[in-house]
């Protein structure tokens, strides 16, 4: 019974992961995930929508299981479809707030966030539903992309979303992440915390993108050494050239 729900759950859950990375010369993306061992709620996505513009996406389902990798799963093929006829970043989150809530009848919820990055303009504009701040380092300022509003399929209704809007340029990194990253602890119960892994940003922003994903990945092993995790850890670095 169990094994075998979890065995579909997590082959459903793999399939969620883009097989390729939006790699070319404008952007340099590393992406990490580590499963939590009962089939985790985190997904991360990319999605071309045409030859200037590509859409990044990061999100963490609320519970564990087969219930929340089953919601994820319609959850992406929902957030795929909707790009598929719709750019605007506000009328796709209020359709994907409907179709979690009236999924889940307010049982489970979604941190999401979403960004659309145009090559030419480089303008990256963005929605942050309850998610983590992503962290934008621009020479040696931090900036945190928390502009959005309420994670989804919490409410049903008058849920307003702002758009934020930040220039990419060169050399600049965005750091994207799951809760697993900030909340992963030592064996004292520490949490490995914002602080640490903006430190790391900073020290390793003239690496690579692949570079500082590894950095971070080390820190975390180093603070945690052995130490049961309870979560999911997702992240994505992208790089500026």
């Amino acid at each position: 019974g169990e094994r075998k729900e979890m065995k579909m759950a997590s082959e459903m859950q793999s399939m969620l992961f883009p097989s390729s990375l939006p790699n070319d010369d404008k952007l340099e993306i590393a992406a990490y995930y580590q499963p939590h061992q009962q089939v985790g709620g985190d997904y991360y996505d990319f999605i071309r929508i045409n030859k200037n513009e590509v859409v990044f996406c990061m999100a963490d389902v609320s519970g564990k299981g087969v219930s929340a990798a089953l919601l994820m799963a319609n959850f992406q093929a929902n957030l795929r479809a909707l790009f598929k006829h719709n750019s605007s970043l506000p009328e796709i989150i209020l359709e994907l707030n409907d179709l979690v809530f009236n999924n889940a009848k307010g049982e489970k919820f979604i941190t999401l966030f979403v960004a659309k990055y145009n090559t030419v303009t480089k303008v990256l504009s963005y929605i942050n539903a309850g998610h983590n701040p992503p962290v934008l380092l621009k020479k040696d300022k931090l900036i945190m992309l928390n502009e959005g509003g309420f994670m989804i399929g919490i409410i049903d209704v008058g849920i307003n979303y702002e758009v934020g809007k930040v220039e990419i340029d060169k050399d600049d990194v965005i750091v994207f992440y799951t809760d697993g990253v900030t909340e992963a602890n030592d064996s004292e119960g520490m949490e490995f915390g914002e602080k640490r892994l903006y430190d790391i940003i900073i020290k390793y922003k003239n690496n690579s993108s692949v570079m500082i994903l590894e950095e971070i990945k080390h820190s975390i092993k180093d603070f945690t050494k052995d130490t049961a995790q309870y979560d999911d850890i997702t992240m994505i670095v992208l790089k500026k050239n």
